[in-house]
């Protein structure tokens, strides 16, 4: 379908000229490239990181929702993230300060994507690329309809994919290996984001009661981009960080709190890497 822009009294066609016969990743980001781009965006075959595949498609699609209100400014907003999506650039959640959002929304709408980005820090973009993308064009969604003031049952409808493809996301990065229930912390980084908290509230009810074993380790790790020393720091104060926020939880008789540095390392990469899948604590029962 063919979309259209208008500026004021003026409409601009959303179709590459006959030069443009295919979509040009060098382009300059600006109104000139969406008006002769936005069909070759549209038309061009799926390529590219998953993630940003699934962007590209979420936002034509809710573009093309804009269009048909008709809601031409976000329209046109929607346009740039899927033309800068199919680029491959790093396209974000809308920012709350960006968007005009009644005081009562602002609270949920600030943790919810905290949430998300948090999710992102962790390697969600990669571990579930697709769910990943929807989560983040169903915030857009959410915060849009909420910015316009839409019916409640059309911002719920937002917020309920939000959720639910979020949640795919954080089952993601919150599995299980030998046993062993997995925090995942960002690079550099010792504090529980609101992943890692959403993954301890999951693991509450197996981690408590008649299904606790009389025991627990909480063993704290870090991928190779420090030095030995400064790793063995961080990966103590990632397990002490998850031994606290079990103990705010009910969960503290019996637990063992170990830290490895560098040493055990979940991929073998060589020394100085960044590896998501290393900066983890394992909870074993």
């Amino acid at each position: 379908m063919q979309r259209m822009m208008k500026t004021g009294a003026t409409i601009l066609t959303l179709a590459p000229i006959v030069a443009c016969s295919s979509y040009d990743p060098e382009l300059i980001d600006d109104i000139e490239v969406v008006r002769y781009e936005y069909q070759a965006v549209r038309d061009m075959e799926p390529q590219g990181p998953k993630f940003n595949q699934g962007l590209r498609q979420g936002y034509l699609d809710y573009g093309d929702e804009q269009y048909d209100e008709p809601d031409i400014k976000d329209f046109i907003h929607f346009a740039f993230k899927a033309v800068d999506s199919a680029k491959g650039e790093t396209v974000l959640p809308d920012e709350i300060a960006a968007r005009t959002i009644p005081a009562a929304a602002i609270d949920e709408l600030t943790l919810a994507r905290a949430r998300l980005m948090g999710a992102f820090d962790q390697g969600g973009r990669k571990k579930a690329p697709w769910e990943a993308a929807s989560a983040q064009t169903a915030f857009d969604c959410w915060i849009e309809r909420t910015e316009e003031g839409a019916a409640q049952a059309m911002i719920e409808d937002c917020k309920a994919r939000f959720g639910e493809q979020l949640a795919a996301v954080e089952d993601s990065l919150s599995g299980e290996i030998s046993g062993a229930h997995l925090v995942f912390f960002p690079w550099n980084q010792a504090n529980l984001t609101p992943v890692a908290l959403a993954t301890l509230d999951a693991l509450i009810g197996k981690l408590s009661g008649s299904n606790r074993s009389s025991s627990l380790t909480i063993a704290g790790h870090t991928d190779s981009s420090g030095s030995d020393s400064y790793n063995d720091k961080l990966s103590q104060a990632r397990a002490e960080a998850v031994a606290a926020a079990l103990a705010e939880r009910g969960i503290s008789d019996g637990v063992r709190v170990q830290w490895f540095g560098e040493t055990k390392p979940r991929i073998e990469l060589p020394d100085g890497t960044r590896e998501q899948e290393n900066r983890r604590v394992e909870i074993i029962p």
